[in-house]
């Protein structure tokens, strides 16, 4: 304080002419330890706080911010140095300052419960120069402390004192802690009050331009912009300091274009830009200037101005600031997403400010969702395509091979000629390269699910998060063309409502609420479209059969698998319109698949609750399971079916070869009726009987290739391989006896267990699959199971201890 700093000099003063009555009574030294510790004290002490001070960046604030660890170790040394004073210099005229220097320091240091405990201590002298500044650190320290009535107490009742008694450092304190604490409790009306009581006080221009502008600051967030642009006009007939003067002229073009005068907002920004005392800030004044440009509709101007300012400014914060607006740009205006993609990411490492950072944080993740999307979709297309043409995929492998064939010479080659990479014209190749083919691991029906779900999943991204519901309308359709198994069927036509209604198309908005409210009734967001038409809600939350649901549980929990399963399964019959039916067939599902171990009764099952709530949460949830299971089926029958068709030739050759011996027979008899002879006809049917049966199984050894002088090698285990392959004979002509009783069915070797007979259209499954192959002179079994792959690779052991060529 400038009283404080006066009564200093002074003592110092009385302390140098007293200097020769100590040294004539013999006190020198005394008297030079004690002057050197409070002189070093203060020293120090003032270097500190004009260094906290100078790194002050608001003129009004309320908390203080972390001191250096360098300056904390100077206020170290002044409080070490003061205790010293107060300890062994009690009456001497530096002991209050001491006690006011030691105060001051714990509160730099932030410890404002020590630094409480000092100011309380100087109380003890009412009488003495430093008591209202005293007053002031105690008001600040009970701020810091939060608590806020008692400091704005003391803050009311010192500023009469002050001002009466003419201290204007002390008011100054006062005001800037009393704003400070309003401006951070966001209380802008009661702060713009304190201000304007702030410049009725006897303050310096320079400081009253700086008021000024925080007014005129203070005055756009609560929109008082007529107030706000009297301020900063008013900056200019005091003495700014350079960055007042900037920060003033700069905010009222700011606020021109805010308040819709972007004419003149933009005559003020060029005349700053062609001051070259604001060079330093020319960044930041082209940045409006951009953004002008932005909102007037002049992307391209905009977007080369954000170009100009990220390229030349790239390490300021309005450099970050115009990164993220030119990667708005291609984003929103261009459609460049991956480009815009990279330069969000670009101002997200800046040093932008935080709002902005966010902001580009946000856009970042939903391009990288969109764009990943994109390419899930763009590799379901392909597996649509392979899937379709399996001659296309090896093509496309065979172009594959070829070209990494091709890489592999050029590499070759560059090596034996000395050619650096970079330097080879054969390096620069074709910008698209083809991209190894994978076979597709799902079925058409799948693509089509997944398909559907991502055309969804954009349609959303465009209609709430980049503000396109045209293209969201696009996808949301696509969504429901691609498949009839559409698992968001109901929240896309309750958007497509939404969608209607942004357009004005009021019936066609009701028609989609309509389907949404008639056709998915136990999907939740039926209350969201009953809203719209105005109809009935239904209570999700409370079904009358949610005792039984809980009942059927219970029995479960008690391990009663089978009771539990027809407990649900009668659920759904006696309620197949309440939401437990899904609910109780995808439980019971549950238990024949996990806890009963039949998984196929579990599968008919699904397929039951696919079929009739194909819409329910359940039903999506088993989609991809029951895919799988018909897939497992469709490849047996397919093998089923090839296996008839190998066995065609051999079954038509048999029974061709029955009819000609049956009608040699009949030739014998015919030829042989007119004479009479009973005994000749009976003696010529077994003969031809015995012939009959010799041609048959001549034609099947022949087609089979069954000659022991062929297959036989030698030794004990010909001998066993000849009696299995005889009975494997006799079991080729049982089979071809009962296709010529059913010639239009196949006879498959099988295993099979009846599943619960209780459940509803749970037929029986396949568990294995014995199917024979020929190959040339070789015999082949194939052996299948859908349950359990266990169970074939036991079976294929078993055959194979027989000799069989057995495989899965």
């Amino acid at each position: 304080m400038i009283k404080k700093n006066k009564n200093i000099e002074l003592k110092t003063i009385v302390a140098l002419l007293s200097l020769s009555l100590l040294v004539s009574c013999g006190m020198w030294t005394n008297f030079k330890t004690y002057f050197n510790t409070y002189y070093n004290a203060q020293k120090l002490f003032l270097e500190a706080e004009d260094e906290i001070k100078a790194n002050q960046k608001e003129l009004f604030f309320f908390e203080e911010e972390k001191v250096p660890t360098n300056i904390s170790k100077k206020f170290e040394t002044v409080i070490e140095k003061t205790s010293a004073i107060m300890q062994y210099s009690k009456e001497s005229d530096f002991f209050e300052d001491a006690i006011l220097m030691t105060g001051k320091s714990f509160y730099y240091q932030q410890n404002y419960t020590r630094a409480l405990k000092k100011f309380y201590e100087l109380e003890a002298f009412p009488e003495s120069d430093l008591a209202l500044e005293n007053k002031l650190w105690i008001a600040k320290s009970h701020l810091q402390l939060r608590e806020f009535s008692k400091a704005l107490d003391e803050f009311d009742e010192l500023e009469k004192i002050a001002a009466q008694a003419e201290e204007q450092e002390i008011l100054t304190e006062i005001y800037r802690s009393k704003i400070g604490y309003l401006i951070h409790e966001e209380n802008y009306e009661d702060a713009t009050a304190e201000i304007k009581n702030f410049l009725k006080s006897d303050i310096t221009d320079e400081l009253r331009a700086e008021v000024l502008y925080e007014l005129g600051v203070l005055n756009i967030k609560i929109e008082n912009y007529e107030e706000a642009e009297l301020a900063f006009t008013e900056v200019q007939e005091y003495q700014p300091t350079f960055e007042t003067d900037f920060n003033s002229k700069f905010e009222l073009a700011k606020l021109k274009k805010k308040t819709g005068d972007t004419e003149k907002s933009l005559e003020l920004l060029t005349e700053l830009d062609n001051e070259d005392k604001f060079a330093d800030s020319r960044d930041r004044i082209e940045l409006e200037m951009g953004k002008i440009d932005y909102e007037n509709g002049n992307f391209e101007d905009a977007f080369q101005t954000f170009t100009d300012i990220d390229s030349n400014f790239s390490k300021t914060e309005a450099g970050g600031e115009a990164a993220f607006y030119k990667a708005e740009i291609l984003e929103s205006y261009f459609n460049d997403y991956d480009s815009s993609l990279v330069i969000y990411r670009k101002a997200m490492a800046s040093i932008a400010d935080k709002e902005i950072k966010d902001k580009a944080r946000n856009k970042a993740i939903l391009l990288e969702k969109y764009l990943n999307i994109l390419k899930a979709q763009n590799k379901l297309d392909i597996d649509f395509k392979y899937l379709q043409n399996e001659e296309l995929f090896v093509q496309d492998s065979i172009a594959f091979v070829k070209q990494e064939e091709q890489d592999s010479i050029r590499k070759v080659i560059e090596l034996e000629q000395g050619v650096r990479a970079s330097d080879s014209k054969t390096s620069i190749i074709d910008s698209v390269r083809l991209v190894k083919p994978i076979r597709p691991k799902i079925s058409i029906d799948s693509v089509d699910v997944l398909k559907s779900k991502n055309y969804y999943e954009l349609a959303n991204l465009f209609f709430t998060e980049f503000n396109n519901p045209d293209s969201a309308y696009k996808y949301y359709n696509l969504s429901l063309a691609e498949t009839e198994d559409n698992p968001n069927k109901a929240q896309t036509y309750y958007a497509l409502g939404n969608y209607y209604l942004i357009k004005n198309e009021k019936q066609k908005a009701d028609s989609m609420f309509t389907i949404v409210y008639e056709e998915f009734p136990f999907n939740r967001i039926r209350n969201e479209a009953a809203k719209q038409i105005g109809k009935p809600l239904y209570d999700f939350d409370k079904d009358p059969v949610e005792d039984e649901y809980i009942a059927a549980e219970k029995i479960y929990s008690n391990n009663e698998y089978n009771s539990a399963a027809n407990k649900f399964y009668d659920i759904y019959k006696n309620h197949p319109n309440s939401i437990y039916a899904s609910k109780s067939l995808y439980t019971m599902g549950f238990i024949l698949e996990n806890n009963l171990n039949k998984p196929d009764s579990a599968a008919a099952i699904y397929d039951t609750l696919n079929s009739k709530y194909r819409n329910t949460e359940y039903a999506k949830a088993v989609l991809l399971k029951l895919t799988g299971h018909k897939q497992e089926q469709l490849r047996l029958k397919a093998i089923q079916d090839s296996i008839k068709k190998a066995n065609e030739p051999l079954v038509d050759k048999t029974k061709n070869a029955k009819i000609d011996s049956t009608n040699k027979q009949n030739q014998i008899l015919s030829d042989q009726s007119g004479k009479g002879n009973k005994a000749f006809i009976d003696r010529n049917k077994n003969i031809l009987a015995d012939t009959t049966k010799r041609i048959d199984e001549d034609k099947i050894d022949e087609e089979l290739g069954i000659k022991q002088n062929q297959i036989i090698p030698n030794g004990k285990k010909n001998e066993e391989k000849i009696d299995s392959l005889k009975s494997e004979k006799e079991k080729l002509i049982e089979s071809d006896e009962k296709v010529k009783a059913k010639p239009n069915e196949k006879e498959v070797i099988t295993d099979s267990v009846k599943v619960n007979e209780e459940v509803d259209a749970v037929n029986d499954f396949q568990i294995v699959g014995r199917d024979i192959f020929k190959d040339e002179n070789q015999y082949y079994v194939q052996v299948s199971s859908w349950t359990s792959k266990d169970i074939a690779q036991s079976e294929v052991k078993r055959l194979l201890k027989k000799t069989y060529n057995a495989f899965i």
